[in-house]
């Protein structure tokens, strides 16, 4: 949920945008679908000016919406693209998984191989909920 303050163009964003870094979507419980909706809702607010400035839960306020919602939304297509070519690699031969990886590992290994292991379990919820979205929205 976030909260708009029109007077000061001001939206808080709680977990949905961050002072810095990016947001996790968590499977089960957090829903890609409905989190690009929000964010494409916020794009939509600070398009028209009505939104400036983001007030996260978390971290420092941030001076341009617009620009931080744009680069959350590219982030996750990226990620998405990402997702989709291990996937058709996997699909076409091109790509294998090694012995008794499951999808979202064999996912895991081929994105986040530059990302420190100790962030592996966030990584691994949010390629869960990458796959569940891909799903739903027929690309698996």
């Amino acid at each position: 949920m976030s909260l708009l303050l029109p007077q000061d163009h001001l939206l808080l964003t709680g977990d949905t945008v961050l002072g810095r870094g990016t947001t996790v979507v968590s499977y089960p419980d957090g829903q890609l679908g409905a989190y690009l909706e929000s964010l494409d809702r916020i794009q939509a607010l600070a398009a028209n000016g009505e939104v400036t400035s983001i007030a996260p839960g978390h971290g420092p306020t941030v001076p341009d919406a617009a620009g931080t919602v744009e680069f959350y939304l590219h982030h996750r297509r990226e990620r998405l693209d990402q997702v989709r070519a291990a996937l058709a690699g996997e699909a076409d031969g091109t790509l294998t998984r090694r012995p008794g990886e499951d999808k979202t590992d064999f996912v895991m290994r081929l994105i986040y191989s530059d990302v420190p292991l100790k962030v592996w379990p966030a990584a691994r919820l949010s390629v869960m909920a990458q796959l569940d979205y891909l799903t739903a929205q027929g690309n698996d």
